[in-house]
């Protein structure tokens, strides 16, 4: 009776042999290609300020597009700082009182974002926190 190592011949051997290590071979420069396209972390400094030039602390400042939640505060100068893996990031700033507003960044240098104040942002907000207060303690209308 023969054996199982006779049933396959050396020449199969050597062949299954070659076909896996073409397939590693395959494989490793795959790999490593996709690591040399996929973009380095950049840091991304800036200030954020109004239409007047002061600085605005406080104005939140994100990356448009980014997968993950990255956002940033500014300080009291109105500085920021973000890490983003986006060649081209677009930055969406905001901040209470102000208009939405989005920059591109420049490939060198701070990111400057000027940020126009709502009209009338005060008296609406009075506006409606006394609404909200008459509502909370019954004395408004009710639907």
């Amino acid at each position: 009776m023969r054996s199982s190592s006779d049933l396959i011949s050396r020449p199969a051997y050597l062949f299954f042999f070659l076909l896996l290590l073409l397939g590693c071979l395959g494989v490793v420069p795959a790999q490593a290609q996709a690591s040399q396209t996929a973009p380095l972390p950049r840091t991304l400094t800036g200030k954020v300020t109004t239409i007047a030039g002061a600085p605005l602390a406080g104005a939140t400042v994100l990356v448009r597009g980014d997968q993950r939640d990255n956002t940033a505060i500014t300080n009291k100068e109105g500085m920021f700082l973000l890490t983003t893996r986006q060649v081209q990031p677009v930055l969406v700033v905001n901040c209470a009182g102000y208009e939405e507003n989005q920059a591109d960044v420049p490939q060198d240098g701070e990111a400057v974002v000027s940020l126009a104040p709502i009209d009338k942002y005060k008296k609406q907000l009075r506006k409606q926190g006394k609404k909200a207060y008459k509502d909370w303690n019954g004395k408004g209308k009710r639907n």
